[in-house]
C-alpha cells in the first residue's frame, strides 16, 4: 500500500476496522481505534498486523505497552460510543457490499480479497479510474 500511495499522490485511501476472527480480533480493533486519541493509530494498527498469532487481549496491551501508549486510557477510550458505532457500520458495509473477509482492497465498484502486490493493488485503482 505504501509504494502504491506514494506513487500516487491522487490517491486517497480509507481504512476500516472491520474484526471478523472473533473476540480478540474485536479487542483490536477497538484498541486501534482508540489509539487514535493518543495519535497512533497508524504505527499500532500496523504493529498488530504484523503479529503472527491471532490477537487476543494480552497480545493487543503488549504492544500498546511496547509503543508506549497509555494502556490505561487506552482500554477507557475502547468504550467509546465512536467505537462501537465505526464497528458496526463495517459490519454493515461489508455486508451490504459481500465482502468475505480481509483484507480487501476496493477501488471504485471492484474489490479484491487477500493479500495483494503492489502491482495488482495499482491495476485495480487503474482500473477504477478507467485507465
Amino acid at each position: 500500500m505504501d509504494a502504491v500511495l506514494g506513487a500516487d499522490p491522487g490517491l486517497r485511501m480509507v481504512m476500516r476496522e472491520w474484526p471478523v476472527f472473533g473476540e480478540g480480533s474485536v479487542f483490536a480493533a477497538r484498541a486501534a481505534l482508540a489509539s487514535r486519541k493518543q495519535g497512533r493509530y497508524a504505527d499500532f494498527h500496523r504493529a498488530l498486523m504484523s503479529q503472527k498469532p491471532r490477537a487476543e487481549r494480552a497480545s493487543v496491551l503488549r504492544v500498546a505497552r511496547s509503543m508506549g501508549l497509555d494502556t490505561q486510557q487506552l482500554q477507557r477510550d475502547m468504550g467509546g460510543p465512536e467505537i462501537a458505532q465505526h464497528i458496526q457500520q463495517s459490519n454493515a458495509l461489508a455486508e451490504a457490499m459481500g465482502l468475505v473477509g480481509t483484507p480487501t482492497f476496493i477501488a471504485g465498484s471492484d474489490s479484491r480479497f487477500g493479500a495483494i502486490s503492489s502491482t495488482e493493488l495499482a491495476e485495480l485503482v487503474a482500473a477504477s479510474r478507467g485507465n
